[in-house]
């Protein structure tokens, strides 16, 4: 048994030729929501690989699938998307950076782009720092690393009304790495290079629409629930200055407040 499980959350699979093809070379769960339900438990070089089948809809359910069939005995969980394409010895360079860092309950580690077109947007980091709110807020949880039995003590999961396949198609990731945060798990960024990523295709962004602003208000409502009035105002002025976003602050600011002040979250 290996001391890392990688968490996967993928669509449509029939077997788990996944595993193979993510460069995988540690034990994994393969949270697979397709159109019927089934685990299969298989080992490949040693290595144990569960895929656990299920009719549900929704990201941020399909990673809680996954965190409920990950192994008691697994030291820490990687969290991954089916798009990341694995480094050689990735297992032993996490382990040397928690080893390097006893302090560390979780870290997240960098992810290159291999994209051939798209480029991701997350800005690579540079140096071992703190996660804090300013450094995480436009993070995924792809390449994130922490301690199983944190998650366990601190009852971490998904909030479910966020994420694809929901009304509320994102903003799952940033309330999640949130949560950590107001938990106080010791929690790190690390430079080190686990993975690469292909998003020439993303499964939820439509471009800085209508719907894009009202939910990331719904988001920020969530996350910050005193504060989210003052934060949409930086946010929405920050967003108007983008190239890419053809609306104006204060029509961005209108659709962030509509989100904020909706009394529901699904």
């Amino acid at each position: 048994m290996s001391r890392i499980q990688v968490l996967v959350t993928t669509m449509h699979q029939t077997d788990i030729r996944k595993y193979g093809e993510m460069n995988l070379q540690t034990d994994a769960v393969i949270a697979n929501q397709t159109d019927f339900n089934s685990i299969i438990e298989s080992y490949i070089d040693g290595n144990n690989v569960i895929m656990v089948s299920s009719t549900t809809r929704g990201l941020s359910r399909n990673r809680n699938i996954a965190l409920a069939h990950s192994n008691q005995k697994a030291e820490y969980l990687l969290f991954s998307d089916d798009d990341l394409i694995f480094n050689d010895g990735y297992e032993k360079l996490i382990i040397d950076e928690f080893e390097a860092h006893p302090e560390a309950e979780a870290i997240k580690f960098n992810i290159h782009d291999i994209s051939s077109t798209r480029k991701i947007s997350m800005k690579r980091i540079q140096r071992f720092e703190k996660a804090t709110r300013r450094n995480m807020s436009s993070s995924g949880v792809c390449g994130l690393v922490i301690k199983r039995n944190v998650i366990v003590e601190k009852n971490l999961k998904f909030n479910e009304n966020f994420g694809t396949g929901t009304i509320n198609f994102c903003g799952e990731d940033t309330i999640f790495l949130m949560d950590m945060l107001n938990k106080r798990i010791s929690f790190f960024r690390s430079p080190v290079d686990i993975a690469g990523i292909d998003q020439t295709e993303s499964s939820w962004f439509e471009g800085y629409n209508e719907k894009y602003f009202i939910t990331n208000g719904r988001m920020l409502k969530t996350v910050f629930p005193y504060l989210s009035c003052l934060i949409a105002i930086r946010s929405a002025y920050k967003f108007s200055r983008r190239k890419k976003c053809n609306m104006k602050f204060w029509g961005i600011l209108k659709l962030y407040y509509k989100g904020i002040l909706r009394k529901e979250n699904c």
